[in-house]
């Protein structure tokens, strides 16, 4: 007789678990029972439904939850034209945090993967945490789940660089993972990791709806992979698609910064004097002065270095001959980039006079 009265508490609670649009769960007087899991989600991956969630760590006295013993998974088949209850939950799972088989436990964090719905099925589905003495806490509740097939994998994914941002662009899915047509598709996600990093990390807050992403505010002559999944599904959550094949890029800086203007050359005794005006491009690191003597018919880098100044004082001539310049603006990334000729000068350095050098 003892025995069987405290079989009839751990019944009753059963029973109002398994039930579905109650106010609230049967609590026992004087029952010390574990609080419920918390960070409950859901997510579709390859026609299954992945939950989530994070074990509690306290009883409902507030006390270290020191007797759990797993979570029992409840699922149920939304009505047609229902958007929740009123349904029956049946189990579907038990996750022992002994021998948790079928899921995957991290410290507090559990994963479990239910791949036993029917295609085309809504779903809602409950966790509850037990304790060693065979008692529920309070339920947790997903919201309705359209069990969809996966959207098919993106293909010809491309990437090209930017000045810090990456370009990216892939073929719009027509079809599920089993063939079959799909309208129904509901935008992308994008993943993203530094080259040499395996964990890759979803950029996006909300689906990309186009079938083209730009990534900005990169670090360039960084190496950014990437990878992009369809969605479909015509409210969250949705249901996602497999990684596509990833592709990586390094964005780097091409596009050269304007010529210098201004240029002005003047011929003084055994010299030419040049000007022009400075670069208003914030990453110009110098200059490069261009020179060819009267009768050559190609010009040749007259520095080795860049100049900082604005100005330039040619030494290396021969009085009387005339020289033609111009000059370049280079930025500071790397590689360089160099601008395009400045307009060409000409000068006609003088005689040096007697007594002057």
């Amino acid at each position: 007789m003892r025995k069987d009265f405290f079989l009839i508490p751990v019944l009753i609670a059963a029973l109002f678990i398994a039930s579905c649009g109650r106010k609230g769960d049967l609590i026992i007087p004087g029952t010390v029972l574990p609080r419920p899991v918390t960070g409950l989600s859901v997510e579709l991956k390859s026609a299954a439904v992945i939950l989530s969630w994070t074990a509690p760590d306290k009883n409902t006295r507030d006390d270290p939850l020191t007797d759990l013993a797993g979570f029992l998974v409840l699922r149920a088949d939304v009505p047609v034209g229902e958007t929740g209850c009123p349904c029956a939950f049946e189990k579907v799972g038990y996750i022992d945090i002994e021998y948790p088989k079928g899921a995957a436990i991290n410290g507090r964090k559990v994963v479990w993967a239910d791949s036993s719905g029917v295609l085309g099925r809504r779903y809602v589905y409950r966790v509850t945490p037990m304790n060693r003495d065979g008692f529920y806490g309070k339920v947790a509740q997903t919201p309705p789940v359209d069990f969809l097939m996966s959207p098919e994998k993106i293909s010809n994914l491309a990437a090209s660089a930017g000045n810090g941002m990456a370009l990216l662009s892939w073929s719009i899915p027509t079809k599920d993972e089993g063939g079959r047509e799909m309208n129904d598709l509901a935008g992308y996600n994008i993943y993203r990791h530094e080259q040499g990093v395996k964990t890759k990390a979803k950029i996006n807050a909300r689906p990309v709806k186009e079938n083209r992403f730009t990534d900005s505010g990169l670090v360039n002559r960084k190496t950014y992979c990437y990878s992009v999944t369809a969605l479909r599904g015509k409210e969250p959550p949705l249901t996602e698609g497999e990684k596509s094949k990833e592709v990586c890029v390094m964005p780097a800086k091409t596009q050269a910064p304007p010529p210098p203007a201004g240029l002005r050359a003047v011929g003084g005794e055994g010299m030419v004097m040049l000007s022009w005006e400075p670069s208003f491009e914030p990453d110009v690191a110098g200059y490069n002065i261009y020179r060819k003597a009267e009768g050559e018919k190609t010009f040749a880098k007259l520095t080795r270095t860049l100049v900082a100044r604005i100005t330039y004082t040619d030494k290396d001539v021969t009085p009387g001959v005339g020289y033609t310049y111009y000059v370049t603006a280079v930025d500071n990334v790397v590689p360089p980039n160099e601008s395009a000729p400045s307009k060409e000068e000409e000068a006609i350095p003088q005689t040096v006079q007697p007594g002057q050098k």
